[in-house]
């Protein structure tokens, strides 16, 4: 697995075999990034449930300011860290041990861009609800949600409106705006 795009690109990233995770593949993160083109340099961001960093470490490649990293495996963690290494200057950057919706209910700092890939299956209403109406989630913010093509999620959440749906194969980018 490489950094894509920006001043990284082409950095491989650590991915161990037999780590029970499923990374955003190159071509959703690449689709992802060039959707945010001109909304990501000099921007704070949010990598919910963030595996192995590579979205955030992508945003860093690209100019994002700040990015902090949720993960509730520590596992994960330590490995997010590792491929940090590629960034050793980097300094607006945190890795949060702990749950998606711990870290939405206790954070008050806000994001302008929020990445939410759950595992598939644990899509949950609660996070989604969690999303549409906490402090995190300024008026300009963009929260994009990763999920499989066939898990329909509503056009409206709390303060959340859809923006827009991407599918490449079986996943799908669903963006919101705060109303």
């Amino acid at each position: 697995m490489r950094i894509i795009g920006g001043d990284a690109k082409g950095k491989r990233l650590f991915f161990p075999a037999g780590v029970r995770l499923r990374p955003t593949s190159d071509k959703v993160r690449e689709a992802l990034f060039n959707i945010l083109a001109f909304k990501i340099s000099g921007a704070s961001f949010l990598d919910l449930y963030a595996g192995c960093g590579s979205v955030g470490i992508e945003a860093i490649s690209r100019g994002a300011k700040q990015v902090v990293f949720v993960e509730k495996e520590k596992t994960h963690t330590l490995l997010i860290k590792k491929n940090l290494s590629v960034f050793p200057t980097y300094d607006a950057v945190k890795v949060f041990e702990g749950t998606a919706l711990h870290f939405l209910k206790k954070n008050n700092d806000p994001f302008d861009i929020i990445f939410v890939d759950p595992p598939y299956a644990d899509l949950s209403e609660e996070i989604l609800q969690t999303l549409g109406c906490c402090n995190t989630v300024q008026r300009t913010c963009i929260i994009i949600i990763e999920h499989f093509h066939k898990k329909n999620l509503p056009d409206i959440i709390g303060d959340l409106s859809l923006l827009k749906r991407y599918r490449y194969g079986g996943t799908t980018l669903t963006f919101y705006v705060k109303n």
